[in-house]
């Protein structure tokens, strides 16, 4: 009878052993499952929002580092680190030695002219003279459209310009000790020529610059003793000094930025962030020594101050209409890169930030692991863990997310129709803030003749690249801003599928089948090219081997080369050593394109394909100091034709982007004053992750939390 019992009670208690373990493994089975997996088919290169260029290390840095001000998801400037902001402008008019008007008679007439209506639109706060010769217009906004009422209301002979320069150190030279004495030596000059000098000063990167009363003319003569002065004779000269930039202003107009940052924000060690942070990310931006992209976006910045932790006051030289969003940029730790080579720091590999995910660890072309910042200054995330696989073959990360390897995927065109038609995925769909593109070299003989770049644009089917390549998921593109933008011009349309047109265009620059066998050349040199792109991407390289049959229709010889991601871009792309790329833009939402497109850019910007036009550059730089949209619209309207014309890249498309999750799997949950609200996930105008933060897994009935 015991045996029995005991034969009885076992498999109970092996049973009630099973259960005890499995609620006991129940905590630690939510941390393991409570997390988003994301993938990318190339690794990161630098996690660190100062140096990174390839997309997978934006979008990590994303969850690490935050700026002071981002876009919400309806594409408003809100804040992040900082708390608010406020915009002011000091603009100046300087009074020639001359002029009949006192600083304080032009300061009345001013007044005198400034009706309600007015001081209201123009957001001006006080009319002042500040020296005998001086006046000071405050504004509580930042752009020159004062500039028209200050014109209006006085007379034109008043006026005397104010020019501005900077000054570089040439590395080999042995005239100045440093920058201090050049900057003595300026001041000395200038006054020499009888010039009044407003300032001079020494950035912290070594620039001299200077602001001065007076012609660009005047001052270029003025400096010319310096200009000329350096080491050796006729073409062996070497500079003492390089005039970076010279400009002069006929109201000089300087904008304020002030930044009231958040008082309790930490860094993921701990550390409270400071004001000091951002001075040390901007120096680092500004130091010739950093391999970086961004320093465009900072240029324009004539000082940065610290009055307090809690205080960042920045000072352009005249108006930057994307100078907030620049703000947007990681902040990193000056605690942490204050004594390290920022180029080679291990910590852009293991980087700190105050985002709402810290990172855990990186294993190489396999995986990067990030966990939740439970001090997150907005609240913890929900999710405990974020995954960012590598998958660099697409058939395998499809595979990855059917089996739930992966939970979230953006399936190429030829993929959409298995995901949509599939009850078991969600997919969202939006025209991407991009365009794909063939980018030409124009440093090679081969692509200098706008009309071999037209001809090739015309000897490419893009209406079928949108259709048999992308599914119709994407449209034709027409230049460097996508159609659903208030700065792409609606009158200008792609350059037509024209083989005929494309040939007699390459008849006129030249190329001819000479010799009867199938190739185009000219001068004994066949029409012929290497088109490259990254491996793993097979919209990419389908799209290149639809243009090599179309090419090798009109006699062109086109050999594709496949790289892997990091490879490509830093071996061939980076060091311009390239022919022909397949690549692609994912644009900001401030349409200046200064990076790109102006000439500055080609050596070490973004402009790699060593495009150059005047006209272009001077109205990239027109756009960055406007602010109102209505003035903005006709010089990006503009900047879109020219390049549309010169046709440097081959605009292929723009595609849709269409984001999937498994159905029912994520959701979003919300805290309000009154009530916790569980939504379903939406696309937002900012994409699909943007309230990423607020997102938790469902599985079954349970609801997974960071608690």
């Amino acid at each position: 009878m015991a045996i029995k019992r005991v034969l009885f009670l076992l498999p109970v208690a092996v049973a009630l052993l099973f259960v005890a373990a499995f609620l006991g493994a129940l905590p630690n089975f939510d941390k393991k499952v409570n997390q988003l997996v994301l993938s990318s088919i190339g690794d990161a290169e630098k996690l660190n929002p100062i140096l990174s260029v390839d997309s997978a290390s934006s979008d990590i840095n994303g969850f690490i580092f935050n700026g002071l001000v981002k876009f919400n998801e309806n594409l408003e400037m809100v804040a992040d680190l900082a708390e608010r902001w406020t915009v002011r402008q000091v603009s100046r008019i300087y009074l020639r030695p001359q002029a009949a008007l006192s600083a304080q008679e032009t300061a009345r007439r001013l007044n005198a002219a400034l009706e309600p209506k007015t001081r209201e639109d123009l957001q001006i706060t006080e009319i002042r003279p500040v020296s005998e010769r001086e006046v000071e217009v405050l504004l509580d906004t930042a752009g020159t459209a004062v500039e028209e009422f200050l014109v209006a209301a006085l007379p034109k002979e008043v006026f005397v310009p104010l020019t501005r320069a900077d000054l570089d150190l040439s590395s080999e030279q042995k005239v100045f000790k440093g920058p201090k004495e050049l900057s003595e030596k300026v001041r000395q000059e200038l006054s020499k020529a009888g010039l009044s000098v407003v300032e001079t000063k020494v950035k912290p990167w070594g620039t001299v610059s200077l602001r001065t009363v007076g012609e660009e003319e005047t001052v270029r003569l003025a400096l010319r003793p310096i200009l000329e002065a350096g080491e050796g004779e006729g073409e062996e000269k070497t500079p003492a000094v390089h005039l970076s930039s010279i400009e002069s202003f006929p109201i000089e107009h300087r904008p304020v930025i002030t930044f009231s940052l958040r008082p309790n924000v930490r860094w993921h060690d701990g550390e409270p962030f400071t004001s000091k942070d951002v001075e040390f990310t901007f120096l680092k931006v500004m130091d010739p020594g950093t391999n970086t992209v961004r320093r465009p976006m900072f240029e324009l910045v004539d000082r940065l101050e610290t009055p307090d932790p809690h205080t960042v006051r920045v000072t352009y030289w005249k108006p930057f209409a994307p100078s907030l969003e620049s703000w947007a940029i990681g902040v990193i730790p000056e605690h942490l890169f204050r004594d390290q080579d920022i180029n080679t720091s291990s910590l852009n590999r293991n980087p700190v930030g105050t985002g709402p995910f810290k990172f855990k660890v990186w294993e190489a072309d396999e995986v990067i692991t990030l966990v939740a910042n439970p001090d997150y200054f907005e609240g913890a995330p929900n999710l405990r863990q974020l995954s960012y696989r590598i998958i660099p073959e697409p058939p395998l990360k499809e595979l990855e997310f059917f089996i739930e390897g992966v939970d979230l995927d953006t399936p190429q065109p030829h993929q959409y129709h298995r995901y949509i038609t599939d009850e078991r995925f969600k997919v969202y769909e939006r025209l991407g803030n991009g365009y794909t593109y063939i980018g030409y070299n124009l440093r090679l003989p081969l692509f200098q003749d706008v009309r071999v770049r037209q001809a090739l644009t015309h000897a490419i089917d893009r209406e079928a690249i949108v259709k048999f390549l992308l599914f119709d998921l994407g449209v034709p593109s027409t230049g460097p801003f996508p159609p659903q933008f208030w700065y792409s011009p609606p009158d200008v349309k792609p350059l037509p599928y024209d083989p005929e047109k494309a040939g007699r265009l390459l008849d006129e620059a030249g190329w001819r089948d000479t010799d009867g066998d199938g190739l185009l050349d000219k001068d004994g040199e066949p029409f012929r090219f290497t088109l490259m792109t990254n491996n793993g991407n097979n919209l990419r390289i389908n799209t290149a081997v639809l243009v090599q049959r179309q090419l090798e229709e009109i006699g062109i010889d086109v050999k594709i080369e496949l790289f892997e991601w990091s490879v490509f871009i830093r071996d061939k792309v980076n060091p311009r050593n390239f022919e022909a790329v397949v690549l692609g833009w994912g644009l900001g939402l401030d349409p200046d394109v200064y990076e790109i497109w102006h000439s500055s850019q080609t050596e070490k910007g973004f402009n790699f394909v060593g495009y150059r036009n005047p006209e272009v550059d001077r109205l990239i730089e027109a756009g960055r100091t406007t602010f109102d949209r209505e003035e903005r619209t006709p010089i990006y309207w503009k900047i879109h034709e020219l390049i549309h014309e010169d046709q440097p890249y081959t605009f292929l498309y723009v595609g849709k982007g269409t984001p999937a999750l498994h159905e029912g799997k994520f959701r979003l949950k919300r805290s309000t004053d009154r009530q916790e609200v569980v939504e379903d996930i939406t696309m937002t105008e900012n994409g699909l992750l943007y309230f990423f933060k607020d997102w938790f897994r469902v599985r079954g009935r349970a609801v997974f939390t960071s608690s």
